[in-house]
């Protein structure tokens, strides 16, 4: 059997609700030379039962014991046979053209390793919501990607050559979050990023997602272990720069976790942080507060 053109992967942990409705998104594609690899990453729910409706021959599903979603991923990708990797989230939706809007880019662009694009937010009941993500900066952009911040790169998003998720090493089954920017940022240092402003996915936000349901000390505790990753595995090519991304990836939390519950002990100590960093995110804080104050 020839391999298929395109590999996407969907780790899913007791998401049957969100399941059933992203894989019929991957098999309505105007592009059909595909498979989808399910990674049931230990879900108790009627997850496989759901997965047996399905008859489509391309679908893989393959379901093992709970060892955490950039784990699932990794598995999908050591039994992936295309020559390109997509990603899909199991609560989240492919619009029809996206498979082959991005196989044609990169087959006519050889020397870009990887793509993403822009994508619609929903709620939980599949309406529209007015946040968005943007596919902003191609080319050599790691300065740009690598916190997070200014440009977020969503995992659904993304296509990318098989041989550079595998040369880049996958995903860091250590990271609770950041696991997909941590793998962008490797990936930026050996091959360009190109950005395609086209809408190609919806991302669902709900309860088991929205930064508000979030553990604090699992999100403070995320944040440092990316920060030392970095400042262990890259160089600093540009310090100022440099700083000032750290900085703000921890000004950017410090407002975070506000948002979550127990969050404010961890906030001021975010905002010290940010300032050791780059003294000049003291400055953006204080003229935060007096405009909030202003208005308030």
């Amino acid at each position: 059997m020839l391999s298929p053109k395109v590999s996407v992967i969907v780790a899913t942990y007791n998401r049957e609700k969100y399941l059933k409705e992203a894989i019929i998104s991957v098999l309505e594609q105007t592009y059909c030379d595909f498979e989808i690899i399910v990674i049931d990453d230990g879900s108790t729910d009627n997850t496989h039962i759901m997965i047996e409706s399905f008859q489509d021959p391309r679908l893989r599903y393959i379901k093992q014991e709970n060892h955490g979603r950039s784990h699932a991923r990794n598995v999908g990708l050591h039994l992936s046979k295309g020559q390109y990797i997509a990603f899909l989230d199991s609560d989240d939706l492919y619009l029809m053209h996206k498979l082959a809007l991005q196989i044609s880019y990169l087959d006519t662009h050889p020397k870009v390793g990887m793509i993403y694009t822009s994508a619609y937010c929903i709620d939980d009941n599949g309406n529209f919501i007015s946040h968005q993500y943007k596919a902003k900066v191609s080319g050599s952009i790691y300065h740009k990607i690598a916190f997070f911040i200014p440009v977020t790169i969503t995992l659904p998003t993304v296509m990318l050559r098989r041989n550079i998720i595998l040369k880049a090493g996958g995903f860091d089954e250590k990271m609770y979050r950041f696991e997909d920017t941590d793998l962008w940022r490797r990936i930026s240092k050996i091959t360009p990023i190109d950005a395609i402003d086209v809408y190609t996915c919806k991302l669902r936000t709900h309860a088991g997602n929205d930064i508000k349901m979030q553990n604090a000390q699992q999100l403070v505790n995320a944040v440092h272990y990316y920060v030392a990753k970095i400042l262990n595995e890259d160089k600093k090519t540009n310090l100022l720069l440099f700083n000032w991304r750290i900085g703000g990836l921890y000004y950017y939390y410090a407002h975070a976790l506000r948002r979550v519950p127990d969050g404010d002990v961890h906030s001021h100590d975010f905002l010290q942080h940010a300032y050791q960093y780059c003294f000049l995110y003291k400055i953006k804080e204080y003229c935060y507060e007096c405009f909030t104050n202003k208005w308030i």
